[in-house]
């Protein structure tokens, strides 16, 4: 009897742990609420689905989206941020971060809880 109640026990103890563990190959983040990626340019403008828009029509098309979301989808929605290819330094690197600090904090403002700066 103690060693089918001590086998069962070590059963539930490794089912308990499987399912415990992340999924291989997962961040963490949850984007089944939807996933934006925006790519910072050095120049005030962003690619965003696709195109090219200024930095503010962005925010303000990111507003009326989330502005639609339940807590529950906010808390499920990705933002991804990342800085345009050909922005290495100098002033276009300076005009990038400060538009990814930006987005940052309008995020935060929106009640997006998953933005990503890759």
């Amino acid at each position: 009897m103690n060693v089918c109640r001590a086998s069962s026990w070590a059963c539930a103890v490794l089912l308990a742990a499987c399912a415990s563990e992340r999924p291989a190959n997962t961040s963490g983040f949850d984007d089944s609420a939807g996933l934006v990626e925006i790519f910072v340019a050095g120049d005030g403008f962003v690619q965003c689905a696709g195109e090219r828009l200024p930095l503010d029509a962005v925010v303000l098309q990111l507003r009326q989206r989330t502005r639609t979301m339940t807590r529950d989808q906010l808390s499920r929605f990705v933002v991804q941020l990342r800085v345009a290819e050909g922005v290495v330094d100098g002033p276009a690197a300076k005009v990038a971060n400060d538009g990814m600090n930006r987005l940052l904090r309008e995020l935060e403002v929106m009640g997006v809880t998953q933005a990503r700066w890759l």
